[in-house]
C-alpha cells in the first residue's frame, strides 16, 4: 500500500516569509542585517512595556512576543502569500510590522465581547493585561483572530441596533445594560399587533405577554416593515433574524402553560426582558395583574412589613390571611402557636404560590430570618422567671408589628 506523507510546518509566519524572501532574492543580505538591528532594538523596548528589559527571560519572552505580532499582521496583509510577505520585509521596518500587529490586538480588545453595553473607555492597564496574556501564549492563529473578530463585529453590530432600537422606542441610551433582552422585548412589541410601538413598562409588559399567549396571535409582516421602513439596511437584516429567533425560541417559552408574566420578567429560569422604569407606572396595578391573590390578602399594601408580618401570622397559625388583624384574632394567633407552634413552611409556600416573583426571596428571608425567630420568642410562655398567662406581652409584641385595630391598654 502506498503511503502519502504531508510536511506539516508550524514555523511562525514571520519566520515562513524571511525565509522565502531571502531564498528567492527578495530580501538583500543588506536588508537582512538592518532586520537584525530592528529585532535587537523591538525587544528591548517590548521586554520593557511589559517589564524589564535588564533580565534574560524577559528578554526571551519578548523575542516571543514580537515574533507573534510580526507573523500576525504579515499573515493579515499578505492573506498567507509568502511573496507579498517578504516584499513588506523588506519594504518597511520590523518596528512597523510589531506596531501593526499589536494594533490590530488593541482593536479587537476594544470591541465589545458579549451584549452587555459597557459605557467606559478601555484602560490602558486592561489593555496591557490584554496584549500580555495574548502575545505571551503560543503563536496567534489567523484564523482564530479572525473568528474572534467576526463575533465581536457581531457584537457590536447588535449593540448598535439595540441602539437604534431604543431611540426609535423613545428609550435613553445611558438606560440600557445589556442589548439582548432590550431587543427581545422590542420583537414582542412589534409581534403584537396593535400595540404601541415603546418599549413596556411592567404593566404594559404583562398586558404584551397576555396578547402574545394567544395561540392565535401572528406576526403582522406589514407592521414589521413599516416599523423598519427608515432603518438601515443592516439594521432591517438584524432585525429579520431577531424576530426569526424570537418566533422560534421565545414566543414558545411565553405560550407554555406554566409560563406568567412574573416569571418571565424576574425568574432564573428564562430569558430576561426590557422594561422600561417609569415613576408613572402603577405597582400596586403589576401586583394585582401578576399576583391577584397576593394583592388582595395584602390590600396592596404589601410595601408595610406591619402589613406582612400580619399576613405571616395568620398563614403560620393555619388562619384566613388578611391584612388586619383583630384583638379576638391576636388571642387566636397566640393560642395555636403556644399549642402547636408555627407551621413555618406554610408561609413560604404561600410566598411561592402568590408573592411576585420579584419579592418572594426578601419574603421568605424576611421570615426565616427575622419576623419567625423573634416571634417565637416574643409570643412564648415557656419561661416560669417570664410569665405571660393572660397574653398581655404577647399581645403587645403583636400590637407593634402588624397592622392592628386595638390600641395600647392604659396603664
Amino acid at each position: 500500500m502506498a503511503t502519502a506523507l504531508t510536511i506539516f510546518d508550524n514555523r511562525p509566519f514571520f519566520d515562513k516569509a524571511l525565509r522565502y524572501g531571502v531564498a528567492q532574492d527578495l530580501i538583500p543580505p543588506g536588508r537582512l542585517q538592518s532586520l537584525q538591528e530592528e529585532f535587537s532594538k523591538g525587544i528591548v523596548q517590548i521586554a520593557n512595556f511589559f517589564g524589564t528589559a535588564h533580565l534574560r527571560p524577559e528578554l526571551e519572552l519578548a523575542l516571543h512576543r514580537m515574533v507573534n505580532l510580526v507573523s500576525l499582521y504579515l499573515e493579515d496583509m499578505s492573506e498567507g502569500d509568502l511573496q507579498i510577505a517578504a516584499a513588506s520585509l523588506r519594504d518597511k521596518t520590523l518596528l512597523s510590522h510589531s506596531k501593526a500587529g499589536s494594533d490590530m490586538l488593541k482593536r479587537l480588545h476594544a470591541m465589545p465581547d458579549s451584549t452587555l453595553v459597557d459605557r467606559g473607555p478601555v484602560s490602558a492597564e486592561r489593555q496591557r493585561a490584554y496584549l500580555d496574556d495574548k502575545t505571551a501564549s503560543d503563536t496567534i492563529p489567523l484564523a482564530e483572530y479572525r473568528s474572534e473578530l467576526a463575533l465581536r463585529q457581531t457584537m457590536r453590530n447588535t449593540i448598535d441596533f439595540a441602539f437604534w432600537l431604543a431611540k426609535t422606542m423613545g428609550i435613553a441610551r445611558d438606560d440600557i445594560d445589556d442589548a439582548e433582552p432590550l431587543i427581545r422585548s422590542a420583537m414582542l412589541v412589534i409581534f403584537v399587533d396593535q400595540a404601541e410601538l415603546k418599549l413596556p413598562t411592567r404593566t404594559a409588559f404583562v398586558r404584551l405577554f397576555k396578547s402574545a399567549k394567544n395561540p392565535k396571535a401572528k406576526l403582522n409582516q406589514d407592521r414589521l416593515k413599516a416599523f423598519l421602513r427608515e432603518a438601515p439596511t443592516e439594521f432591517q437584516q438584524l432585525a429579520g433574524g431577531a424576530m426569526d429567533r424570537f418566533i422560534e425560541r421565545d414566543l414558545p417559552q411565553i405560550r407554555a402553560a406554566s409560563s406568567t408574566a412574573d416569571k418571565l420578567l424576574y425568574s432564573d429560569a428564562g430569558e430576561n426582558y426590557f422594561i422600561s422604569e417609569s415613576v408613572d407606572d402603577d405597582v400596586r396595578e403589576y401586583d394585582r395583574l401578576v399576583a391577584k391573590e397576593w394583592d388582595r390578602v395584602t390590600r396592596g399594601e404589601a410595601d408595610d412589613p406591619a402589613v406582612v408580618a400580619t399576613v405571616f401570622f395568620f398563614v403560620a397559625t393555619g388562619l384566613p390571611p388578611k391584612a388586619s388583624m383583630l384583638l379576638r384574632e391576636a388571642k387566636d394567633v397566640i393560642g395555636v402557636f403556644r399549642s402547636g407552634g408555627f407551621d413555618p413552611q406554610a408561609v413560604i409556600k404561600f410566598v411561592d404560590d402568590h408573592a411576585p416573583e420579584a419579592i418572594r426571596e426578601e419574603l421568605q428571608k424576611f421570615w426565616t430570618a427575622e419576623l419567625k425567630p423573634e416571634a417565637e420568642e416574643q409570643l412564648s410562655d415557656l419561661d416560669p422567671n417570664w410569665p405571660d398567662t393572660h397574653m398581655e406581652r404577647a399581645l403587645e409584641y403583636l400590637r407593634k408589628t402588624c397592622r392592628v385595630t386595638w390600641k395600647a391598654r392604659r396603664r
